[in-house]
């Protein structure tokens, strides 16, 4: 199953942040979200609340996701 999650991230200043979008892939929406906990800088890991919503797309919806945050990182 594809996924994709808008998630709280840090490192932007003292008590700001910004949101930021995944895509992700698992066998179930559990196994996401704990996967999505363990990202690069994530805020409060050890809680849920960083994640701002978890949505189940389809493969396409994932492949172009997937190369439109490829093609901005070349950027």
């Amino acid at each position: 199953m594809f996924y994709k999650a808008v998630i709280e991230c840090g490192h932007v200043g003292a008590g700001n942040s910004i949101e930021r979008v995944w895509f992700l892939k698992g066998a179930d929406p559990i196994s996401v979200l704990q996967r999505a906990r363990t990202l690069p800088r994530v805020k409060r890991k050890d809680t849920l609340l960083s994640i701002k919503l978890l949505q189940r797309i389809s493969k396409d919806e994932y492949i172009c996701g997937m190369n439109e945050r490829k093609k901005a990182v070349m950027q």
